[in-house]
């Protein structure tokens, strides 16, 4: 490693420019090298730790199942490989350095019955639910007169083993590496998002078939295209069955297809235009029923024609100068009558700014995100005197005019403010939550990215790593996005698919 850095320096100094008018230029000379260096290392990282527990395994402390002295021996590895540390016996239970005594079982692993039958494991792939850990395993049975009595492993934690690989392949951002198993699931990823996830399922026709054919093979060249056109080399690990590939991403972004753009550009004016009727008929209301705020009935006239004549509200209220709801319609949120909001976002800025506005979404009384168009009331001295809030649960207003779209039903289509709060999504789980503060985006970091793109930019496009919601695993997704703008609040509506299926 310490003789690699510096060739690998050497090398970075040599790369040149990149243009599109360079994008079938030969790769920069010692790329190949840059990969060999590399799929040795990684193969001497596992032949280490093997070699390690072995080791250990060999020890009479091992064969006697002393926890209380293997585990300082399994320490001491632990500084220079992160992972989980572990002595298993043949029922399955098991100690780690973390935890001493687990009480969890490993019996039903798939790999349990061939390490206790007296064979390595190098290389299984783990993943944790409780951690959300993806760990590579590697296991040695303890052996004694020809009897497995149990098993020393590690679970070598991936990400670090990543941020590992970047130190000894410090490459330009046009560059990507990874590394498939047997079965072509990606062990290891510059781009975190893709481990665990399988080519042969997930990737684009073209990787498909180049992987395919790569892995046959002991090394040579690739090309393919995901997303952009990709080209580069591959190698075997020389004691693993792991590939490695090293390949360049050349061109600029391939356009999203037709269909996805249309889409768009079909249900964002839609969407616009039913925001505008709706804030149009609360302004037109005003202006000419002339309401007094002291009469009951002309307010209560007035929110009952607002519902009448605008299906997406969920209720109409009167909200008085210091933020108390004074009347609300429909009857059934009469119990909502008088209390006081004042402290809510929407209602603390129409008190600063007394003019129309469409809120941020909140989580309303009755437990759903909701936001609110509304518009001040002035008496006669035009004085402020409270505002009409119209409450809207975005899904009431998004959904009529999906199904009325022509977009395809495998599309998915999601709406976020510029903060990050998700407005609408066609998975209701999602409504309500922050894309970059809730923990089930936490570890999408190509989605974060893009979020952050898609909250700065009011138009563009690009691809992220999320859950296809039938599949409930990791899918590649292209999206294009476009903006609504409402009294200065915007929503990014997002319109997104799988590619590669």
């Amino acid at each position: 490693m310490k003789t690699l850095v510096p060739t690998l320096l050497a090398f970075m100094l040599t790369f040149p420019v990149w243009s599109a008018e360079s994008a079938k230029e030969p790769l920069p000379e010692g790329t190949e090298a840059i990969l060999n260096a590399a799929a040795h290392y990684l193969d001497s990282v596992f032949a280490h730790a093997q070699q390690s527990l072995e080791l250990i395994a060999s020890t009479p402390e091992a064969q006697r199942g002393d926890w209380k002295v293997i585990k300082p021996y399994l320490q001491r590895l632990a500084p220079d490989l992160p992972g989980v540390y572990f002595f298993v016996l043949p029922n399955g239970n098991y100690y780690s350095v973390a935890l001493d005594f687990t009480n969890l079982n490993l019996r039903n692993r798939p790999y349990f019955s061939s390490l206790f039958a007296g064979n390595s494991v190098k290389g299984f792939p783990i993943y944790s639910r409780s951690s959300d850990q993806k760990s590579a395993l590697v296991a040695v049975p303890i052996v004694v007169d020809n009897k497995v009595v149990g098993a020393l492993g590690v679970s070598i934690f991936l990400d670090d083993l990543v941020a590992r690989l970047e130190q000894v392949m410090p490459l330009p951002q046009e560059y990507n590496w990874f590394v498939l198993n047997p079965d072509a699931t990606d062990m290891l990823d510059r781009d975190r998002d893709y481990i665990f996830m399988n080519v042969l399922q997930q990737g684009s026709p073209s990787m498909r078939d180049a992987v395919t054919q790569a892995m046959a093979g002991e090394s040579g060249n690739i090309d393919y295209e995901l997303e952009r056109p990709r080209r580069g080399y591959y190698q075997k690990l020389p004691d693993m069955d792991w590939w490695m590939f090293l390949v360049k991403i050349e061109g600029g972004p391939i356009p999203a297809p037709p269909q996805l753009q249309l889409s768009l550009d079909r249900f964002v004016p839609a969407l616009q235009d039913k925001l505008n009727a709706i804030d149009r008929s609360l302004a037109e209301l005003i202006a000419t029923s002339h309401v007094r705020v002291d009469k009951e009935d002309e307010i209560r006239a007035l929110l009952r024609k607002l519902l009448e004549e605008n299906l997406p509200i969920v209720e109409a209220a009167f909200i008085d100068a210091k933020g108390i709801i004074r009347h609300i319609e429909p009857p059934e949120y009469i119990n909502f009558e008088n209390m006081d909001i004042s402290t809510q976002a929407h209602v603390v800025a129409m008190q600063k700014n007394p003019l129309p506005q469409l809120s941020g979404g909140f989580t309303a009384v009755e437990q759903f995100l909701a936001v609110t168009i509304a518009h001040p009331l002035h008496d006669s001295q035009k004085r402020f005197v409270g505002s009409i809030s119209l409450v809207i649960r975005p899904e009431l207003l998004i959904e009529p005019l999906l199904k009325a779209s022509t977009v395809p039903e495998d599309y998915e289509l999601w709406i976020m403010q510029p903060d990050g709060r998700i407005i609408y999504d066609q998975d209701r789980e999602e409504i309500g939550k922050m894309l970059f503060s809730a923990p089930i985006y936490a570890s999408h970091e190509s989605l974060l990215e893009l979020g952050k793109t898609i909250a700065s930019t009011p138009t563009g496009e690009g691809s992220y790593i999320f859950l296809a919601p039938e599949l409930k695993k990791k899918a590649i997704k292209k999206a294009v996005w476009q903006t609504i703008n409402l009294h200065g609040r915007e929503w990014r509506v997002v319109l997104a698919y799988r590619p590669y299926k």
